[in-house]
């Protein structure tokens, strides 16, 4: 099988006003990240799996360059590994955003980024900027990871750095060149920082052995926010309608699965079993499309994924469970709640088979 690695860089050339920081700072990490590339390359050095990069248009304007890509090449990103996005990197902040099954690797590529200004790690750094956390958000809307995760089911992270704080530039005709050079990343530092964390995230996903996807934090954090929407109903209906006790067990159940397949991969690695790599990294790159709902969410049913997508009316802002609560609490559908509660939960019984290997 040829498994397949996407970066993608938004590069906005669509859009109504022609900003840097917005626009185009991802933009030379992609193309010092491609530098660096060659130059592996010639000394003869090959990927284990293809790492493709792309930059695409029309972001702004409804994400019509990544759109238009994923869903002309549907077929082809069943093969997909994992999709790294940026969409900004011109500043001392970082941010990440992920699929829960991407949250430890990300932590461990910024442990190996050195971060300027600092004298330490771009992991410290972090740590720093944020009370002694390392916060990743799920993927919502505004970048053009969208396709790939919540329509086609690719593990998906979306990294970026910006200016700390409201520097008055976004989207302002003040954002060019000049301003990112003399206030927003004098020397570029942060653009160069940014680039070697895609490219230790995209070398890494592209030469493991055993894709380092991990869902048991996943399943975790699925049977939290189940439990959520029952604290939800409670709140706001005064009692619980749509009934997601058995899925909170399949959740549990489905992180039991991980954790077994997770001691059978770092079986298979200490042995050197390489006839087993690719059945676990099939399975493991199932498992996120088995999330998937291929009738779509109520109301919306261009997006399937039925853990993470846009709030309906929230804008770039995340929606976890989005069937759930599109159903009861946006359209006041019950019936049509408990029949995306039936679907979840069969979800994670395929999730469960796909990460559960056979003992023979």
């Amino acid at each position: 099988m040829c498994w397949r690695l996407i970066a993608g860089f938004t590069d906005q050339n669509s859009e109504w006003q022609r900003r840097y920081e917005k626009l185009f700072s991802a933009i030379p990490s992609a193309r010092e990240g491609r530098r660096a590339l060659d130059t592996l390359l010639k000394k003869g050095w090959r990927p284990k799996r293809t790492i493709m990069l792309a930059t695409w248009d029309g972001e702004e304007y409804g994400l019509f360059g990544s759109t238009e890509y994923a869903e002309d090449r549907a077929r082809q990103l069943h093969n997909a590994v994992a999709y790294i996005n940026m969409d900004g990197a011109g500043g001392s902040h970082f941010g990440a955003a992920a699929t829960p099954a991407l949250d430890r690797f990300i932590i461990d590529a910024s442990k190996e980024v050195r971060w300027p200004s600092t004298g330490g790690t771009l992991y410290e750094a972090w740590k720093a900027q944020n009370d002694g956390e390392t916060p990743i958000d799920r993927i919502g809307g505004g970048s053009d990871f969208q396709t790939f995760f919540e329509r086609y089911g690719v593990a998906a992270m979306d990294l970026g750095s910006s200016t700390p704080g409201s520097s008055g530039s976004y989207h302002c005709a003040c954002d060019d060149f000049y301003w990112q050079a003399r206030f927003g990343d004098p020397g570029f530092e942060y653009h160069a920082a940014m680039s070697r964390l895609a490219g230790i995230a995209a070398l890494r996903m592209a030469n493991a052995d055993i894709v380092p996807i991990g869902y048991a934090p996943y399943a975790l954090e699925v049977a939290g926010d189940l439990a959520d929407f029952i604290e939800a109903q409670r709140d706001r209906l005064g009692e619980v309608v749509v009934d997601v006790t058995r899925t909170i067990d399949q959740a549990n159940t489905w992180r039991r699965a991980v954790e077994s397949l997770q001691a059978r991969a770092n079986e298979a690695l200490r042995q050197g079993n390489t006839a087993l790599f690719n059945q676990l990294n099939n399975r493991i790159m199932q498992a996120e499309r088995d999330l998937l709902t291929q009738d779509g969410l109520p109301s919306r049913p261009w997006y399937k994924h039925q853990l993470y997508a846009p709030g309906i009316d929230t804008g770039y802002a995340t929606q976890r469970l989005p069937a759930l609560y599109d159903a009861l609490f946006t359209n006041n559908d019950p019936e049509t709640a408990k029949a995306y509660e039936a679907r979840l939960y069969e979800s994670l019984r395929a999730a469960t088979g796909t990460l559960t290997i056979p003992t023979i």
